[in-house]
């Protein structure tokens, strides 16, 4: 966990640079672009309408066909892009919009990297960077995250038997799926599902000795 001593770099260069009247003022534009390139594009999706003319023979409106055609989905990520716009724009949540749309922007990048979507990296790389900003602009808050005591029960008690056990079902469970996907041995399912089975048993002996109290 970080220290305070290792913490007051950061906290010396956020002091610096957040202090500078321009700072307030790229923050303020950041918050504004953001809201105003995903509120209107999200509220095409949270409509249900199609996000792009282009046609199904080519990479770009193949992939936002095969979205679109999810339905219910095709409307959560266009409201999930419209409430973290709208939550940019109130200055008491902004902090919690620019949080919301780090996982959808790294998604964004990522979609117009592999697709091949020409020209539009360059823009989401910028959005990007520009929610970074947003995130480091909150910075007080992210540093009492990191270093708030963690008051949460250590899980412990664990016997031999009960660690084996939880370990041997958890490696057959993922052994299972990936046998039935094609990608173990064939005739393996069986014998997985028994150490699946046995390891189950072993984890409930576990818990009723300990519940009797034995070893």
């Amino acid at each position: 966990m970080p220290t305070e001593d290792s913490l007051r770099p950061l906290d010396a260069l956020n002091a610096r640079v957040m202090q500078h009247p321009a700072a307030a003022r790229l923050t303020l534009m950041c918050r504004i672009l953001l809201a105003v390139a995903f509120i209107p594009t999200g509220s095409v999706k949270l409509m249900g309408e199609r996000f792009t003319s282009l046609g199904v023979d080519t990479s770009v409106g193949a992939f936002f066909e095969a979205m679109y055609q999810t339905g219910g989905y095709w409307r959560f990520l266009g409201l999930s892009q419209v409430l973290a716009g709208v939550l940019l724009l109130i200055p008491a949540t902004a902090f919690y919009g620019a949080v919301l749309f780090l996982p959808i922007l790294v998604n964004v990048v990522v979609i117009t990297i592999a697709i091949e979507f020409k020209g539009t990296p360059m823009i989401t790389v910028a959005m990007l960077l520009a929610n970074l900003w947003l995130l480091a602009w909150d910075w007080p808050r992210w540093r009492a995250v990191l270093i708030t005591e963690d008051t949460r029960p250590v899980m412990g008690g664990w016997t031999r038997l009960e660690r084996a056990g939880w370990l041997l079902g958890a490696a057959s469970v993922a052994a299972f799926f990936f046998a039935v996907r094609g990608m173990a041995l064939k005739g393996t399912v069986g014998v997985l599902v028994g150490l699946g089975v046995l390891g189950g048993l072993m984890v409930v002996t576990a818990w009723v000795r300990g519940a009797r109290g034995g070893p």
